[in-house]
Formats: C-alpha cells, structure tokens, sequence
C-alpha cells in the first residue's frame, strides 16, 4: 500500500523531479526493511532515549526515508500556505464582486461564533445516469465491507448484521439500520462534529462531511451539488450499544 501511495504522488507534475519518487519500489522499501535498526525492539527502546538531535544524526535507511518524506510534505504545505495566502487576499474581492453582480446583501461568515445553517435530506445527481440516494444503510456497509483497506469492516459488526439483532435502530421504510445523510445544508472546513437536528430540534445526527462536488463551498453553493454528510443518530446508537457493548452510556443519556 505504502509503494502503492508513493507511485500514485509520483505521478504528479510536483513529484518528477524529486528522485524519492521516481525510484521507489518493492525492492527498495525491502532493502530499507533489512537494513534498518528501528524494527528491533531492542533498537528500538534505545532509540526512544535519544534526545530530538540524536534522532537527527542517526545513520539509519528507515530515518532517511522518513526525513526525505517529511521534508517533501513541508515543502508542499510551504507552497499550501502561499495559495491559501494568496486566496485569503482574493477572496473579499470575490465576494464584493458577486455582492455588486447579484445586487444583494450575502449573509455574514460570523467566524467565531455560533452558528445555525437549515436545509433538507436530499440527493442528487453529480453526473448524467448517477443519482446519489439521500440515506445510506447498514447493508451498504457490510456490502461494502473489506477484511483490509479503506472499508475493513468490523468481523462483530459483520456477526450482528447477519444475526438479525438490529433493536429498535431498524428503519421501518428502509427495513435496515439508516447510516448516513446527504443534506443540502451550507457547511464548511470547521463544521465536523455539528449536531444535526430536525425541525423540532431534537437530534437526528452528527455533521461530519462534505460530498466531493461540494468542496467548493468556501466559494460558492449549489442547490444542484451542495452536499453534506452526516451520521445517522441511530447508527450511533446501534454501535454503541451493538458493538461497543456500552449500553450503560445510552442509559446515562436517557436513551435507553
């Protein structure tokens, strides 16, 4: 996986000159596997002991990797903060721009404090023939369920489902536990972690996301693409009282 994410950076213009890139492989990261002193535990505790410049002087291949890595990730936060500088400075000019263009008053950041954006559970279609359905399911998930990767699935979680033990977190419409929201809510970079709240104010989930077509956001919004994702408050619910086994939790909250 690790050679994998290299040689997929590698293919950007900003990587083809940089020889970490353009001679990474298997052979490579094996020989750094062999050579290195790190994977020793014994080499390893003694290391934990050395002060920030001792680690600097180390002759060791798995330190040089690391180094030449993070000198790579520097330089390219390095050039982040100049295009997010320079956007800072052009983002006021944008926004007066459009304030002229449409002729209207546009509603304050209010960076800083708290804020209430309202919206509906709705999908949508990113492209010709793709619609993205507003609700996902817990069948969805062990669908699409890995042993390993991006989707390794919990083995309890995969017991669970097959038993038929959904409680009462079991959506009578979907027949199945509802996962995940798509809304048309305006969030942003920040909004992680907002409750979800319907329109009588009691909690329905968690704000967590944005689809990818509403990364643009920060400049713009779309009744079309703007999305947002959260998580459903009864698949929390569920894992923690299916999975996590923490049923003493959702009697606290009064839950249960």
């Amino acid at each position: 996986i690790f050679v994998r994410i290299l040689s997929e950076a590698g293919k950007f213009a900003e990587a083809q000159d940089n020889e970490l890139f353009n001679n990474f492989s298997e052979e490579y990261l094996s020989e750094i596997y062999e050579e290195t002193d790190v994977l020793d535990a014994a080499g390893y505790i003694e290391y934990l002991e050395y002060s920030p410049d001792e680690i600097k002087s180390i002759d060791d291949p798995l330190f040089d990797l690391v180094n030449e890595l993070t000198a790579v990730k520097r330089n390219e936060e390095d050039k982040s903060d100049l295009r997010n500088g320079k956007l800072n400075l052009l983002l006021p000019k944008y926004m007066e721009a459009k304030r002229l263009w449409l002729a209207k008053d546009f509603i304050p950041d209010a960076n800083s404090t708290l804020r209430l954006t309202y919206g509906n559970i709705k999908g949508y279609s990113p492209a010709d023939a793709t619609y993205h359905y507003p609700v996902t399911t817990l069948s969805g998930v062990i669908d699409k369920g890995e042993e390993s990767g991006d989707y390794e699935i919990n083995k309890k979680l995969v017991e669970v489902y097959k038993s038929g033990d959904l409680g009462r977190y079991k959506d009578e419409k979907l027949n199945d536990v509802p996962v995940a929201l798509l809304y048309n809510t305006d969030t942003s970079g920040g909004n992680s972690g907002s409750p979800v709240l319907d329109a009588y104010g009691q909690l329905v989930g968690v704000n967590f996301d944005r689809a990818f077509e509403a990364t643009i956001n920060d400049f713009t919004w779309s009744p079309f693409y703007s999305r947002s994702i959260g998580v459903d408050i009864r698949y929390i619910f569920f894992i923690t009282e299916k999975i996590g086994g923490a049923e003493f939790l959702l009697e606290e909250m009064g839950v249960l």
